[in-house]
């Protein structure tokens, strides 16, 4: 809630400040490592040092590739983990069977559909953001996001926030669970963000004199240590959230939520560190030594196109020093036609060979799986080698896949799925499903390529005992049709559960249909037997009118 009156040095602000200072000074020791990576792998990223982030100067390295390396991987993930065009995500209770059971499972669908909804184009922008997200874990190893119900709109905010204006706590069991943000607007956009009753007086003069002086702000997202349920407002939220103004730690807005609207998913993080290390760490040695070995390179061949002239005073050259092509250079000999200007001797060999700089450069490509990104569609490798690589690559990337689900994707569908149950727009599950827990079903992309390659094998046993049946039919008789189609079933998680009937239904349309057959050969039967008794009484017929 937006507060009514204007409240300076407000505790609660005051404490939402000092806090990102406090955490700020954790974040120190791992900064100059992020503004590396920013410079020479993800250049629109940085200013982790500086007070206002989006004033940095923009990086300009002296190499694409392992920009382009980078934009790869986190392409790939994005497609491994949360993939538009795949079922990433699903619900399901802890009673298997149940889960079975065609009205539950039409439920369950339901309840995805409608999840993976929300998250589309038309109601979110959360797979651009998301996209964001894991070009920052694959450049710094962590990425910072929130998500907002947008009620006038009826639409889902989702933003990936700049790492620059973030810092984090972690629980004794290393869970990130607190958050601060640290960002700045204009006068102007403070008061259209929280109009100018909220704002200390000297904001909103600067708004109405169009000072585009940035202010600070801060965003602290953390457990309510107050929180009493069934209160009303943000004491009986589980999540408190405080929004302050730096000038005169003026206290903004106080809100609560019921689950924790910000994520900070990581790649990879040691026990007892809170920030992780991703791809980028690793790509970062061999990106210096190929920054430098380029920059080395580039300054000898300039030498060489360009070259330091000597002279034996200043009056045989121009003031300025430059001699252009094509121009005269007076007093450039003397008068017996002897040389006085000359260029300096270098060599543009510094002993850095292409195959050196290449070396490195494929280092950094490794780091990013580079190599195993591109191999589609490559001459010389077929399908089967490529998927046999592609499921090597996603084994590797399962325990981190697994990681940001955990910390991201899971939270976030979860936490969909209950603002969706809060707004109405999910119906009650069947009432034999009541008081049941409801759990989310993460399908990563290393399962269900595993899974895939199943329904694969099992598809090349049947067609290895069609030949053999031939022969026996207990071959056949060893299959279980039930077994078999729910392994199918299985092995395809895009596959809705409501295609699938149980096998009680399945059993009880068998009967049906042997009735229906046994009835249909009854009457058959029944037909034969009246036209045979019709064809005796016309030869008896006959027979007897001979005999008269």
């Amino acid at each position: 809630m937006k507060m009514d009156t204007v409240t300076g040095e407000d505790p609660r602000a005051r404490a939402a400040i000092d806090r990102w200072s406090e955490l700020k000074t954790e974040r120190n020791r791992h900064e100059q490592d992020w503004e590396d990576i920013a410079r020479l792998i993800r250049p629109q990223r940085g200013g982790f040092s500086l007070s206002d982030p989006t004033g940095r100067r923009l990086e300009k390295p002296l190499s694409s590739e392992p920009i382009l390396a980078q934009s790869s991987f986190a392409a790939g993930i994005y497609a491994s983990v949360t993939n538009p065009a795949n079922r990433w995500v699903g619900f399901e209770t802890p009673d298997a069977e149940l889960n079975k059971w065609k009205p539950m499972a039409e439920w369950l669908d339901i309840v995805t559909r409608r999840v993976m909804t929300s998250f589309s184009p038309s109601m979110s922008p959360f797979y651009s953001a998301t996209f964001q997200g894991y070009s920052d874990i694959a450049a710094f190893g962590q990425f910072a996001a929130y998500d907002e119900l947008d009620r006038t709109n009826r639409k889902f905010i989702d933003v990936t926030m700049s790492l620059a204006e973030v810092v984090v706590v972690t629980d004794a069991h290393g869970r990130v669970i607190e958050i601060v943000r640290r960002f700045m607007l204009t006068p102007r956009q403070s008061v259209r963000e929280y109009g100018d009753k909220a704002l200390p007086a000297k904001v909103v003069e600067a708004a109405e004199k169009q000072d585009t002086t940035k202010i600070a702000f801060y965003r602290h997202i953390a457990p309510n240590d107050q929180f009493m349920s069934g209160m009303l407002g943000p004491k009986g939220k589980p999540i408190l959230s405080v929004t302050a103004c730096e000038e005169g730690a003026t206290l903004i807005k106080l809100g609560g939520y019921d689950e924790m609207p910000a994520y900070y998913p990581r790649w990879d993080v040691d026990s007892g560190h809170t920030y992780g290390t991703g791809p980028g760490f690793v790509a970062l040695a061999s990106a210096r030594a190929h920054h430098l070995m380029d920059g080395a390179s580039l300054r000898a061949a300039q030498f060489a196109a360009d070259p330091t002239m000597l002279a034996p005073d200043r009056n045989v050259l121009p003031l300025d020093g430059v001699v252009r092509p094509g121009s005269t250079v007076y007093g450039g000999v003397d008068v017996r036609g002897r040389e006085l200007l000359k260029r300096m001797r270098t060599t543009p060999d510094i002993g850095i060979t292409d195959v050196e700089k290449r070396a490195k450069l494929e280092e950094v490509k490794n780091a990013f799986h580079y190599a195993i990104m591109g191999l589609q569609g490559r001459t010389g490798v077929t399908r089967e080698e490529t998927e046999i690589m592609e499921e090597a690559r996603l084994r590797n990337w399962a325990p981190h896949a697994d990681r940001i689900m955990e910390e991201y994707g899971a939270l976030k569908a979860e936490r969909r799925m209950r603002m969706l149950w809060r707004a109405g727009q999910i119906p009650p599950p069947p009432p034999e499903a009541e008081g049941l827990p409801l759990n989310l079903r993460y399908q990563s992309a290393a399962t269900a390529a595993l899974r895939q390659r199943e329904g694969i094998a099992v598809r090349r046993f049947i067609d290895d005992l069609g030949p053999m049946a031939q022969y026996d039919r207990r071959y056949v008789d060893r299959v279980d049709p039930d077994g078999l189609i729910e392994t199918l079933h299985d092995a395809s998680p895009s596959l809705p559960a409501r295609i699938l009937r149980s096998r009680d239904e399945a059993d009880q349309i068998a009967e049906r249909r042997a009735q229906g057959e046994q009835a249909q050969q009854m009457a058959q039967l029944g037909q034969a037997g009246a036209g045979m008794i019709r064809d005796l009484a016309q030869a008896g017929a006959a027979e007897g009118g001979g005999d008269t």
